[in-house]
């Protein structure tokens, strides 16, 4: 019976330490109203919607966010960021970005 015990005791020891990470990713979309379609009003929607997005990433508790796309329609501008909390392995270091 003690065999028994410590083997189920060991098998539940490798389980928690063997389960992956597992990241979490949120693809967002917010929408923002435009007073004109001039270009300071374009920018301060762009602007308006990257704040509201990374806001609502950092309430999720995200660590990461990147910008996905944007799109200015005929009275709204809507950006698409991507929030993660994983961290980018791949991602070449600050000073080699440029080279």
């Amino acid at each position: 019976m003690r065999t028994l015990a410590g083997l189920v005791a060991a098998l539940l020891m490798a389980a928690v330490v063997a389960t992956p990470a597992v990241a979490r990713v949120v693809r967002m979309q917010t929408v923002v109203n435009l007073t004109d379609r001039s270009d300071p009003a374009v920018k301060r929607a762009v602007k308006e919607a990257f704040d509201t997005s990374l806001r609502g990433a950092v309430a999720m508790g995200f660590a990461r966010i990147r910008v996905d796309g944007f799109e200015v329609l005929r009275d709204v501008v809507v950006l698409a960021t991507v929030a993660t909390d994983e961290d980018d392995e791949d991602e070449a270091p600050d000073n080699t970005r440029d080279q």
